[in-house]
């Protein structure tokens, strides 16, 4: 009973970022998709990636498809296994369909309307992005499943691959920034609610001593991230001033794309991020080291431990 409470209490956490992480998807698509400044800002990002609509990233984002997904959660479920046991590979797959099939859903529901009298005007509904979602929840999966003394060396990876996707929607033309936004969002709410009932579940459990590489990933991640939000605060400042100064339908200032690459990496290192500082000093209970740590820290978690 009292290993149950402390894990209730414990899961607070990520799901006061879960509820934080809703909040937030609800205003970007207020904002980038209800009001007129956030149409001709991503409209004007789509315009000026337009030459490129046919660059080789093209050829990347073809191979993500319904079957590179099964591929790539299979694998993703098979380390959870081996790593964590058959819980933790089946939440971390669930978490992996069940996100990507909310983004196809609400992609599918909500309505774009045109709100720009002239200029370049997209109506397609691409909010939130299924491409950066399967790539960025099948990664989070993976800092997710991987065993806890690989995890924050696998942090890089996983932000350089969900950030290369995010980035290449944007420069293909494919998505509007706030798209890639929206689905990091989403995949972070996933993240948070299945570390949460992990959590309580006792299939995570705290370890006593935590990697001082940790340190420096988590420090790397934030650089990245908090740099990308400059450059695109920077950039989407030019952009929008070169846009308020002509009523040149075609204009399409370079600082619109440079603006929206910026916001889908920051969007893919905010949700590895957001994983990678849940999961600090978390294993699964089947870990034989972190169950050691864990019956050390509160004899209370024993019987989690071994659950």
């Amino acid at each position: 009973m009292a290993s149950r409470g402390l894990d209730g209490r414990a899961g607070v956490v990520p799901v006061a970022v879960a509820v934080a992480c809703g909040a937030l998807l609800v205003a970007v698509y207020t904002l980038a998709v209800w009001t007129v400044p956030g149409q001709r800002f991503e409209d004007a990002v789509l315009r000026a990636a337009w030459p490129d609509r046919a660059s080789p990233v093209v050829t990347a984002l073809d191979t993500i498809s319904v079957w590179t997904l099964a591929l790539a959660a299979g694998l993703v479920g098979w380390i959870g296994h081996r790593a964590g046991g058959r819980a933790i590979a089946v939440a971390t797959v669930l978490m992996i369909l069940t996100t990507v099939t909310a983004t196809e859903l609400l992609q599918a529901v909500l309505p774009r309307p045109i709100l720009l009298a002239h200029g370049f005007r997209r109506e397609d509904r691409s909010f939130p992005s299924g491409h950066t979602a399967v790539a960025t929840a099948v990664l989070c999966g993976l800092l997710l499943a991987v065993p806890v003394r690989r995890r924050s060396w696998t942090a890089l990876p996983v932000l350089a691959g969900s950030a290369g996707i995010g980035a290449a929607t944007v420069t293909a033309s494919w998505h509007r920034p706030s798209d890639t936004v929206g689905s990091a969002l989403i995949v972070m709410i996933g993240v948070c609610l299945t570390i949460a009932v992990l959590r309580r579940r006792g299939f995570l459990v705290p370890l006593t001593q935590t990697n001082d590489g940790g340190r420096i990933v988590g420090g790397i991640l934030a650089i990245v991230v908090t740099t990308s939000i400059g450059v695109a605060i920077v950039a989407g400042h030019r952009a929008t001033t070169a846009l308020g100064l002509t009523d040149d339908p075609d204009l399409a200032p370079h600082g619109a794309v440079v603006a929206g690459r910026a916001l889908a990496i920051a969007a893919a290192g905010a949700a590895t991020l957001t994983t990678f500082l849940l999961l600090r000093g978390l294993a699964p209970a089947r870990d034989a080291r972190a169950r050691e740590h864990a019956t050390t820290a509160d004899p209370d978690l024993t019987h989690a431990a071994r659950s």
